[in-house]
């Protein structure tokens, strides 16, 4: 007796009973499965991840194959990864976007030495560790320390000319260390010289690195903001169409106090909030136990306050500090160690949170 002939509609609605792990939805609803064909029951096809940074696309490949496998008759199953991402929705669509990036995430603190520019590199460097294709910008122009912690120091205006010595094209070309592209104002300006600047200028200049800046195709924009309320933030807020952001603090109530500030005023100005994120939320010692040096749990608390997402927590190792100080990431010098694990796990939130932000922009709207 021959095997029954398998249709495209069997795969499909096979594939329609494989959820995507984060969004909680089938793939076929999320129009991830496209490219299907069978030929003599042997089927493949191709899925479109939300983001190329997805920690869990291995998963979702088995799990789509194995459903189709389940079909009687079918002789093989070939899942191929599409080299295009799919598109949940805008979930900004009041700002126009900037060309070639699909989402910017903004890193942002109350108060500053809560180690935000070191979650915003390793953030950044674990989404391109998945596989997507990022850069970062340091807009904490008072204080650029972006370069330092990427290994970038030796920069100078001239490495920013494009490749082609004959190309007519204005725009600066960002350096690039551990897949991360890299701009900061500390490339324009001589090593230790101040940036004195009123408003207006800071204003200014970080509007040139969003538009002036040949940041080519981007998954994600990291933007590293200085501390507080001030005019680089308002500017993120009015120039570009800032997908989330990502509020950094450490346990005690003074760096909490002033991270409930720093969380209103995205509200305020209608950029969402991925969650929070508690730095030093513990010193681990040599024989594993835990230290709470600035108290416990304060991070978790104002998250679930504020009915925001609690990213996770960042243990104190001094070893952090010091490949931080030679431009290794954690996640890239320590790849195995509790705080590159603990910071990775944050990305993978992080995007899940993108990710689901889209999905709510599709839903229908109902009177």
């Amino acid at each position: 007796m021959s095997s029954p002939e398998i249709t495209k509609d069997d795969v499909l609605k096979a594939l329609s009973t494989v959820h995507d792990p984060d969004l909680k939805r089938p793939l076929t609803e999320l129009g991830m499965i496209e490219n299907v064909s069978v030929c003599d029951n042997q089927v493949r096809f191709e899925i479109k991840l939300t983001t190329t940074a997805c920690p869990l696309k291995g998963k979702i490949k088995d799990d789509a194959e194995n459903a189709v496998r389940q079909l009687p008759g079918v002789k093989s199953v070939v899942a191929d990864f599409s080299k295009e991402t799919v598109t949940l929705g805008a979930s900004v669509p009041q700002k126009a976007p900037i060309e070639g990036i699909r989402n910017i995430i903004a890193v942002s603190s109350g108060k500053g030495g809560v180690g935000k520019s070191t979650v915003a590199v390793n953030l950044a460097c674990s989404l391109a560790k998945s596989g997507a294709r990022v850069g970062i910008l340091d807009a904490d122009v008072y204080g650029p320390n972006i370069p330092l912690m990427m290994g970038l120091t030796d920069v100078t205006m001239r490495d920013l000319a494009p490749p082609d010595p004959d190309s007519e094209e204005k725009k600066l070309f960002p350096p690039q260390n551990h897949g991360v592209k890299v701009m900061s104002v500390a490339f324009l300006i001589e090593k230790e010289k101040p940036v004195i600047w009123r408003g207006p200028m800071l204003d200014k200049l970080i509007r040139q690195f969003l538009t002036d800046v040949a940041w080519g195709e981007l998954d994600y924009l990291v933007i590293d903001l200085p501390p507080g309320t001030g005019d680089a933030q308002l500017t993120i807020m009015q120039a570009a169409p800032v997908a989330g952001a990502v509020i950094v603090t450490t346990p005690q109530e003074v760096s909490i106090h002033d991270s409930r500030k720093g969380l209103n005023m995205f509200r305020q100005g209608n950029v969402p909030i991925l969650g929070i994120v508690e730095n030093m939320s513990y010193y681990l010692l040599p024989d594993g136990s835990r230290d709470y040096i600035f108290g416990q749990g304060g991070g978790e608390k104002a998250a679930e306050e504020l009915g925001v997402d609690f990213l996770g927590g960042i243990p104190l190792v001094t070893r952090l500090r010091e490949e931080a100080d030679q431009g290794r990431p954690i996640v890239i010098a320590d790849p195995d160690g509790v705080q590159a694990k603990a910071l990775e796990d944050i990305a993978h939130k992080v995007t899940a949170r993108v990710c689901s932000m889209g999905l709510e922009a599709m839903q229908p709207v109902t009177v």
